[in-house]
């Protein structure tokens, strides 16, 4: 009987993957509603068009994130040194975080003097998210993933995968619990949210944790480097050879890839259709808005069931519950598009059921990559994790981002409500539309699910 997991690998498991999340969480939803905040208190005269601005944003991060996950995760198996990789990797990571806080219309009219000074922020915003997704990319996607999958059994990878999994939701709704009232302003058109504040806590807690994973992680499996030539590692992945010899690993990329494409579709203006097209309100001077209630109940409710959900997958099988998940996703999907419709604005009855929605979304949201991604893990060819990190990236981050975002926008300009400031700039609010598009996107899967399951089945 193989080792179980010891507790200083959950305790670095937990701790650093908890850590980049709340990082990731800044990146992923954070930053496009801080572009949404410096769109919609723009001077007079001064709205931009934030709904491309943010998928500029997330296609931007996604092509860094994989050129950087690439790159670096094949230099990692070329000389090792994971450790060092992820250390100072999260330290330089905790330092581009905070220097968010250093950036508004105010602070980049000074740097730029210039006309649209919130555009111009916005922008300044894509840059420095560029650099941040480096040094994310360079000690998380790179380094820290391919350490776990290198270091956890077979047997474990589901559990493993379904902590790893609602890390991002626990982080989310730490944020939202806690942090979630730096970014929102006291009262409607005023506009007073702390974001610097808000982006210097996160960044410190990340430099932080960096020094402290160089002491905290386990020795692991010895890493060997790789003699080959650094350019053979780097295209080994996306040689037709490697396919061939691979190609559960690929089919599941596949459906990852759709899984991702149709995400990316709504989630990047998740926050800001359940803020601005769905009403539920994100201002007032308390702890706990409607908004971060939603979200909280979401959040907690679908961590809770994605972690039993990853410990049913290693003891009943992972093929078993490739379905199941994404029918869940599904039906979670179609059962947002609904929110705007239900009850008045504002309602106690449209809360409770954004609420539902949500945890049935996130629960899907959370499940799929967690079955998925143990797959994956299971797949990778050993001493090679890595360079094949760089590969998962193309098919989970760099792609689907590069599609969904815009089409996302291309709906919300095509079919969403319109927002106007207290200057009378109108601005467009995400569309329900995306949803349904999302979960017909989301539907493609089953032809690599369906290819997977009977090779699988001929195989065993």
């Amino acid at each position: 009987m193989k080792n179980k997991i010891g507790f200083r690998m959950w305790l670095f498991v937990i701790l650093i993957g908890f850590i980049g999340q709340l990082a990731w969480a800044i990146e992923n939803m954070y930053l496009n509603t801080y572009i949404t905040y410096l769109n919609f208190s723009a001077p007079a005269g001064q709205a931009f068009n934030y709904s491309l601005m943010i998928a500029i944003t997330t296609a931007a991060s996604a092509i860094v994130a994989t050129l950087t996950t690439i790159f670096m995760g094949s230099l990692t198996d070329k000389i090792g040194h994971k450790r060092e990789f992820i250390a100072f990797g999260y330290v330089l990571w905790g330092f581009a975080t905070a220097s968010f806080g250093l950036l508004n219309v105010n602070s980049s009219s000074k740097l730029l003097p210039i006309a649209m000074v919130s555009a111009t922020a916005a922008v300044m915003v894509i840059v420095i998210d560029c650099a941040m997704t480096f040094f994310g990319s360079t000690s998380n996607d790179a380094a820290f993933n391919s350490y776990v999958t290198r270091n956890i059994e077979n047997k474990d990878k589901s559990k493993v995968e379904g902590v790893l999994s609602v890390l991002p939701l626990v982080a989310m709704l730490l944020i939202f619990v806690v942090l979630n009232g730096l970014t929102t302003d006291s009262a409607p058109g005023v506009h007073d949210a702390k974001w610097d504040l808000f982006f210097y806590l996160i960044g410190g807690l990340v430099v932080v944790v960096g020094i402290i994973s160089y002491f905290l992680i386990p020795k692991g499996k010895p890493e060997e480097p790789r003699n080959e030539k650094y350019g053979r590692i780097l295209m080994e992945g996306f040689k037709p050879s490697t396919v061939k010899a691979n190609k559960n690993l690929y089919i599941i990329l596949l459906m990852y890839f759709i899984y991702a494409t149709a995400t990316q579709v709504f989630f990047p203006y998740l926050m800001v259709y359940m803020e601005r097209t769905c009403l539920i309100a994100n201002s007032g001077t308390g702890l706990l808005t409607p908004f971060a209630i939603v979200m909280a109940v979401a959040l907690l409710l679908g961590s809770v069931l994605s972690v039993i959900l990853g410990f049913m997958a290693d003891k009943f099988g992972r093929n078993k519950m490739i379905i199941p998940t994404f029918v869940i996703y599904a039906v979670g999907i179609l059962l947002m598009f609904f929110i705007p419709v239900v009850g008045a604005d504002g309602s106690t009855i449209r809360t409770v059921f954004a609420a539902t929605s949500g945890l049935i979304m996130i629960l899907g949201y959370v499940g799929v990559p967690t079955i998925i991604n143990a797959l994956v893990r299971e797949y990778i060819p050993e001493n090679k994790e890595g360079s094949f990190m760089g590969v998962r990236m193309l098919f989970v981050v760099a792609l689907p981002m590069c599609v969904g975002p815009f089409v996302g926008d291309a709906l919300n300009n095509a079919f969403g409500k319109t927002y106007t400031n207290e200057f009378g700039d109108i601005s467009a609010v995400p569309s329900s539309w995306g949803y349904i598009a999302g979960a017909a996107i989301l539907a493609l899967a089953i032809i690599p699910i369906i290819f997977y399951l009977r090779k699988s089945k001929k195989e065993a």
